[in-house]
C-alpha cells in the first residue's frame, strides 16, 4: 500500500518523507507538486493507497478542491485523508472538515514527529 503527498513545496514533501522513513513507516511514498499531478497519482494508483496528504494552500488546486473532488466520487471518498499544512486557524480547520467530514486528521507545519505518528499510526505500516 502506498502513501502519496501532494505539496507544492519540495522541501515541505522531503521534510514528510524523510519523518514518515525514520518512523519506521515501510509503505512506499509517491509525490506529487500540485493537486492536479496529486490526482493523477491517486488515479493511477487507485486500489493501492494506503494514505493521502495533502497541502492545503497550492497553485492550481488547492488541498481543499483536490479533497472535495475525492470525496465526491464513491470510489475514492473513504480514502484516508490528512492535511499537512500552515493554517493553524480554526477557521481552515473547519473549512477541511467541512470539505471531508471524515478526514483522517489536521497537522499543521511545522509539526513533531510525534504528532505525526499519531495521526498516521492507523492507515500505515511499520518495519517490525
Amino acid at each position: 500500500m502506498k502513501i502519496i503527498i501532494v505539496d507544492d513545496s519540495l522541501l515541505d514533501r522531503k521534510l514528510l518523507s524523510k519523518s514518515l522513513i525514520n518512523a519506521g513507516v515501510k509503505n512506499e511514498i509517491l509525490q506529487a507538486d500540485n493537486g492536479e499531478a496529486g490526482l493523477g497519482l491517486i488515479a493511477e494508483n487507485l486500489g493501492d493507497i494506503a494514505l493521502i496528504f495533502l497541502d492545503y494552500q497550492m497553485p492550481k488546486m488547492t488541498g481543499i478542491e483536490v479533497m472535495q473532488g475525492l470525496v465526491s466520487v464513491p470510489v475514492t471518498a473513504d480514502l484516508p485523508i490528512i492535511m499537512v499544512t500552515a493554517s493553524a486557524s480554526e477557521e481552515s480547520k473547519q473549512v477541511a472538515y467541512t470539505a471531508n467530514p471524515k478526514l483522517a486528521g489536521y497537522v499543521i507545519k511545522p509539526f513533531k514527529p510525534d504528532q505525526l505518528l499519531a495521526v498516521i499510526r492507523p492507515y500505515v505500516q511499520f518495519n517490525a
